[in-house]
């Protein structure tokens, strides 16, 4: 076990490849749990109330969307710039 956020994914999930695009982007070491979605552990559905993944567990606050994902960790450190680039094309 470690200190870092606890997330949620599964492999082929497209939602799942951006979040963890994106905490890579942002240099945020994050513990991967791998599930299966046919056979969900009792510890994924106590951290999303969806059932969804991905799923990012920040001590005891969870975001279960990919995109709030995404953004909360390119607040953080965005070497890339693309929030800027987000706002630049007007998305």
């Amino acid at each position: 076990m470690t200190d870092h956020p606890i997330l949620w994914t599964f492999r082929r999930c497209p939602y799942a490849m951006r979040a963890r695009l994106a905490l890579r982007s942002a240099e945020i070491a994050v513990e991967l749990r791998e599930i299966s979605l046919r056979e969900k552990p009792a510890g994924f559905l106590e951290t999303s109330p969806s059932a969804t993944v991905p799923a990012l567990r920040l001590g005891q606050t969870v975001i279960d969307e990919s995109l709030d994902i995404m953004v909360w960790a390119l607040k953080r450190n965005d070497p890339e710039q693309l929030l800027e680039m987000h706002r630049k094309v007007g998305m």
